[in-house]
C-alpha cells in the first residue's frame, strides 16, 4: 500500500512539473510567436510587380519592401502586411483577411478599403490580405501572425481563390507539407493549434527547415498549371474554415465580420450562374451559425 501511495506521489509530482514546464513554454511563446515575413533574397526584384516569396505554412507570402504594381506604389512591412510598420497596440485594432480584393491589388496603400474606413473611423486597420489566398491560408496566418497583433476585429473576405478553378488544390498541397492532413491526427492537430507554444515548435521543427522546397512551388504556382477541374478549397471545406477562423478569432477576444466583396457580374450580369454563388451562400451561412455581421 505504501509502495503504491509513494508511486501516485511521484506521479503526482511529476505531472505538476510538466504542468508548470509546459505552461512557463506556453508564456514564453506568446512573446516568440513564430517568424514574420522573410526577408528577400539578395538581388530579388523588389521593385517591380507583386513579390511573393514560397511559405510551407502559408504556400506563398508577401516579401517586405516598397516597389510598384500597376503603376501604383505598394508597401509591404516587416511583418508580411501590406501597409505601414505596425507598432505597439494603442487603441481599436482590426485586421483584414482575403486575397487581391481585399489586399487592393490596383490601388495606392491609402486607397485600400480597410485603410480608407481605418481612417474614417480613427482606428487601426492591419491588411493582412494577400494575393491569391485561400481560407486554408487566411486560417494559417491568422494562427501564425494575426493574433499576435491582438486584433479587437477580425474581417474576413476570403472568396475569390477559394472557389476557383485552377492547377492545385490548397488541402492536397498543404497536406504534402504538413504530413497529417489526411491522416487521423489532423483532429488532434486542430486542438493543438490552439497553443503558442506548439505553432512556436510546428515552425522550428517542421516549417522552416522546407522553406526552400516551398519556394519553389509558392511563386508561380498558378502560372504554370492547368486547371485541373477542382476548386482550390471544396465548399465543405470552405464552410469549415470559415467557422475555424471565426473560432480562433473570438478565442484570442475578437468579434468577427465577414466580407462579401462585389464582382463585375453584379454590376452587368452575364446571363449564366456565377461560379462563386454557392460560396457566398455558404459564407452567409457561416455568419448566421456564428452570430456575426455580413457586409455585402
Amino acid at each position: 500500500m505504501k509502495a503504491r501511495r509513494a508511486v501516485w506521489g511521484r506521479l503526482v509530482r511529476a505531472c505538476a512539473v510538466l504542468a508548470v514546464v509546459g505552461g512557463l513554454g506556453e508564456f514564453l511563446a506568446r512573446g516568440a510567436s513564430v517568424p514574420d515575413a522573410a526577408a528577400p533574397p539578395h538581388g530579388y526584384p523588389t521593385d517591380t510587380a507583386v513579390v511573393l516569396h514560397g511559405n510551407p505554412w502559408l504556400l506563398w507570402e508577401l516579401l517586405p519592401g516598397t516597389r510598384q504594381e500597376l503603376g501604383v506604389h505598394v508597401h509591404v512591412n516587416a511583418r508580411g502586411f501590406r501597409g505601414p510598420e505596425i507598432g505597439a497596440k494603442r487603441g481599436v485594432r482590426a485586421l483584414t483577411l482575403g486575397d487581391s480584393s481585399i489586399y487592393g491589388f490596383g490601388v495606392e496603400d491609402d486607397e485600400v478599403w480597410s485603410a480608407r474606413l481605418g481612417t474614417a473611423l480613427g482606428v487601426e486597420i492591419v491588411n493582412g490580405a494577400v494575393p491569391g489566398y485561400s481560407t486554408f491560408q487566411a486560417l494559417n496566418l491568422l494562427q501564425m501572425r494575426g493574433l499576435a497583433l491582438a486584433p479587437d476585429v477580425l474581417f474576413v473576405g476570403t472568396l475569390w481563390s477559394d472557389n476557383n478553378f485552377d492547377g492545385f488544390v490548397d488541402r492536397d498541397l498543404l497536406s504534402a507539407y504538413a504530413g497529417w492532413e489526411a491522416t487521423s491526427a489532423r483532429a488532434a492537430r486542430a486542438i493543438l493549434e490552439r497553443s503558442h507554444l506548439f505553432r512556436w515548435l510546428d515552425w522550428r521543427l517542421r516549417v522552416a527547415p522546407r522553406a526552400e522546397a516551398a519556394r519553389k512551388v509558392g511563386w508561380d504556382l498558378s502560372a504554370n498549371d492547368r486547371p485541373n477541374g477542382r476548386r482550390r478549397v471544396a465548399i465543405g471545406d470552405y464552410a469549415a474554415n470559415l467557422d475555424r477562423i471565426a473560432g480562433v478569432a473570438r478565442a484570442s477576444g475578437a468579434a468577427v465580420v465577414y466580407v462579401l466583396p462585389a464582382n463585375r457580374d453584379d454590376i452587368v450580369p452575364r446571363g449564366t450562374d456565377p461560379a462563386w454563388a454557392p460560396y457566398r451562400e455558404v459564407l452567409r451561412s457561416a455568419a448566421a451559425r456564428q452570430g456575426a455581421l455580413v457586409v455585402d
